[in-house]
């Protein structure tokens, strides 16, 4: 792990480390890139003035599995933020990660990513952002072994009661032009 940490200080690209394998993350669609913004201000402007703080996509966070770091689209901390003690640029305690959908990566972000996020116990919520069509997806922690989903369209609010936020799904999609799922 040493090693991927110091790679990743100086590399041109991040990749993420996966039970000691790293893949390069390629780049984001316009579609995904314009959802991420949105969701960063948004939360941004919703946690103004309350301790959480919104990271964007360069922050890393290191999953309790034993050699797994990624990249969220976005996540949100709260204090007291718990960083790696390997790497204080890592942080390990997420209460909100949030990924955008693509295409590549679907899978794996509602699979095994999603499975390896619910072993971070300060993580409450996480929320599955399509760039094919207006909706979100919240899955939200009960207990230690329960998640509850809720999906929400044009005209839902999303409420995140663990931040006191609540998120508004117009206002994210605002002004993006989405292009349909590719036909297979």
């Amino acid at each position: 792990m040493a090693s991927y940490l110091a790679a990743e200080r100086t590399a041109d690209e991040k990749s993420i480390l996966w039970d000691f394998e790293t893949f390069a993350m390629a780049g984001g669609s316009q579609q995904h890139n314009l959802l991420t913004a949105a969701i960063l201000s948004e939360f941004g402007a919703k946690l103004k003035g309350k301790p959480c703080r919104t990271y964007a996509s360069d922050q890393r966070v290191r999953l309790p599995s034993l050699a797994r770091y990624v990249y969220p689209d976005a996540s949100v901390t709260c204090p007291p933020v718990e960083v790696d003690e390997s790497d204080t640029d890592t942080i390990c305690n997420p209460r909100l990660v949030v990924e955008v959908l693509s295409d590549s990566t679907e899978a794996f972000d509602r699979g095994e990513k999603f499975l390896a996020y619910r072993s971070i116990a300060s993580l409450t919520d996480y929320l599955l952002v399509s760039q094919h069509e207006v909706r979100i997806e919240h899955f939200h922690r009960q207990d230690e072994a329960t998640w509850v989903l809720r999906t929400y369209g044009p005209e839902q609010v999303v409420d995140i009661a663990a931040l006191g936020v609540q998120l508004a799904v117009s206002d994210v999609f605002e002004g993006i032009v989405l292009v349909p799922r590719p036909k297979p």
